[in-house]
């Protein structure tokens, strides 16, 4: 199995022209989204025999994507698809020199005529066993070529998660420094309103209230939870195992936590915090979707 040293995006695409003798093979690769590893292979009749062994050669290497194989088998065109059998040629013109001497007026052969005799011209066939074996060579370096391009892609995808991910945080901590503000000042519109009512009321009823809503209100549990999943996200992203599924579990987490916060948010600003972390969540779970 071929090492897997970084977040790989499962898009991707190689290619690999190879010739053995006479024969050119072609491989092409490519690979898009898919919950699975689902293979497809595309093979000329020849080496069909090694479909297994390609199979799992894609299985090694891949853990997730629709994966498509392609190899297309062509003649070198400045080789002779064929040759003139000539032991089957003297038999031919033996055979040719016996009616001669037994029939008269027996029109000779054209050149075309003794070519369409069947066993005359003899067609040149593949070495199957070589091509398998070729395959089977060139198989994992095309799909190393493939890896290294989902690398390349998973890598861009990568930064842009961890760049999602610190601003999630600063939205996060700016927060959390409000939220004594906000208690203060939902506190103070509260008694503001009881006020304007010029009425008698019992403090430690209203007291009781306070509290009521302070916890209603509470969002930091929402906030730990929210740096939790974060920090979440950097682990998958910097381990050596495939994160996708881990981290489209986290992108579900993210949003679960953002819609409890817009639920409990008591101000403007809060609000368009809510909205903003879903904003970023949503442009990261997009991403992540393309994550083997």
């Amino acid at each position: 199995m071929l090492e897997y040293s970084m977040a790989q995006s499962m898009t991707g695409f190689a290619s690999q022209t190879t010739t053995l003798g006479e024969w050119k093979l072609s491989f092409e690769c490519k690979s898009v989204n898919s919950r699975f590893l689902d293979i497809t292979l595309k093979l000329p009749d020849v080496v069909k025999v090694c479909e297994s062994q390609l199979r799992q050669t894609i299985s090694d290497a891949l853990v997730r994507g629709k994966v498509e194989l392609a190899i297309r088998l062509e003649r070198d065109e400045s080789f002779p698809e064929g040759k003139v059998n000539a032991d089957k040629l003297a038999e031919l013109e033996q055979a040719l020199e016996t009616i001669r001497n037994n029939v008269s007026d027996v029109r000779p052969p054209s050149a075309l005529d003794v070519l369409q005799m069947p066993g005359v011209w003899v067609s040149e066939k593949a070495d199957t066993s070589s091509l398998v074996a070729h395959c089977l060579t060139c198989a994992p370096e095309v799909l190393t070529a493939l890896v290294a391009h989902r690398q390349s892609e998973g890598s861009r995808l990568e930064a842009m998660l961890k760049e999602r991910c610190v601003a999630i945080t600063h939205i996060v901590t700016a927060y959390r420094k409000e939220l004594p503000a906000l208690t203060d000042a939902h506190e103070q519109k509260l008694r503001d309103r009881i006020a304007a009512l010029n009425i008698n009321h019992d403090e430690k009823r209203l007291e009781e209230e306070l509290v009521f809503l302070a916890n209603k209100s509470d969002v930091a549990e929402e906030l730990d939870r929210l740096e939790a999943h974060i920090e979440a996200i950097y682990e998958a992203l910097n381990s050596n195992e495939p994160c996708g599924r881990r981290l489209d579990f986290l992108m579900q987490e993210l949003n679960r936590e953002a819609n409890t916060l817009g639920s409990k948010t008591t101000s403007l600003s809060t609000t368009n915090a809510a909205v903003e972390l879903k904003v970023l969540i949503e442009q990261m779970r997009e991403q992540v979707q393309n994550l083997e």
